[in-house]
């Protein structure tokens, strides 16, 4: 019993040492002095006090929502533009007379099919086809997120969105 008194005691003068009284900060001769300013009438001055304008709410830029274009949106489209919008294919088949390009994307492939345009001289994509580069998505896919996905990670977005007339 005394060593559990002993050691309450202890901790009381510990405590107590560390606690500050709230007058400790300040001594007494200074707060009269701060509470009568406090209180004290403002000396008018001879400008009139202007209240200022409100603030207006900073201005922030609208977010464009994504719009998600349908693979299809190639379809028709040149070489040329495919490997302007998508840069070179990861893989390059060719089976005459048509081509197929490969594009991997982070977890699908994109498969463009070109054959001969109306003209005969340039390649047109035909048919685009897209699947899961693993096992458990391969055709379980959201084709349409994935195309989408894979213009965004190469820059080409708004290649592919039909610009409004002015």
């Amino acid at each position: 019993m005394k060593r559990f008194t002993a050691i309450c005691a202890v901790l009381l003068f510990g405590l107590s040492a560390c606690a500050q009284s709230p007058t400790a900060s300040q001594p007494e001769t200074e707060k009269p002095k701060k509470a009568a300013a406090i209180f004290a009438p403002q000396k008018s001055t001879s400008k009139s006090v202007v209240p200022k304008p409100a603030l207006k709410p900073p201005v922030v830029a609208a977010i464009k929502p994504r719009i998600l274009l349908e693979p299809a949106v190639v379809i028709g489209k040149t070489s040329t533009e495919i490997k302007n919008a998508f840069g070179d294919p990861n893989l390059l088949r060719q089976d005459s007379p048509a081509e197929v390009w490969q594009y991997l994307a982070q977890g699908c492939a994109l498969h463009l099919f070109f054959y001969p345009g109306t003209s005969g001289e340039a390649l047109v994509v035909r048919h685009i086809a897209i699947n899961g580069r693993s096992i458990e998505n391969f055709s379980d896919l959201d084709r349409k997120q994935c195309f989408n996905d894979h213009l965004k990670a190469v820059g080409a977005e708004e290649t592919f969105v039909a610009k409004k007339a002015s």
